[in-house]
């Protein structure tokens, strides 16, 4: 999504520095993007990019290379002190990381597109939106906003 969606309708046509999608160990699943001068457009995109994965306009090659860039961070080395954190911090043992990470490799096509439509189209949709920035148009004509200012 990042790289192969996210990167082109937000970087490079919508001129914001950097964007992207993240799952976090928490379960919540967020949009991002920064130096973004395009903010209503950016949040579009966020719809577009979940219909985008539901009609898996995408390569197998591009499935391969998602799990090499989340296998890049999932296989990062840990340091000495380290270890033994995530058990203690989340309760996940050994067995369970290489569960996950077996699950994580067997990914397909067919998985993107049903996790897709379950939880990013048909499932609870957009929960919080928060932009941090200047003044723009959109948050000031528009009243559903709430606007906290620093002095």
């Amino acid at each position: 999504m990042s790289t192969k969606f996210l990167h082109r309708e937000i970087r490079e046509k919508g001129g914001a520095y950097g964007s992207g999608a993240l799952m976090g160990t928490s379960g919540n699943f967020t949009f991002y993007s920064y130096r973004d001068p395009n903010s209503e457009k950016t949040l579009d995109a966020f719809k577009k990019c979940c219909e985008w994965a539901v009609d898996a306009s995408y390569l197998d090659q591009d499935i391969d290379e998602a799990k090499l860039s989340v296998f890049s961070s999932v296989d990062s080395p840990t340091a000495p002190s380290s270890k033994g954190m995530r058990h203690f911090k989340n309760h996940v043992s050994d067995d369970v990381y290489q569960n996950h990470r077996q699950q994580l490799l067997g990914v397909t096509r067919d998985d993107m597109v049903r996790v897709a439509k379950s939880y990013l189209v048909n499932g609870d949709k957009m929960n919080g939106t928060a932009l941090l920035g200047p003044d723009n148009e959109m948050t000031k004509n528009e009243h559903s906003w709430i606007i906290h200012k620093e002095e």
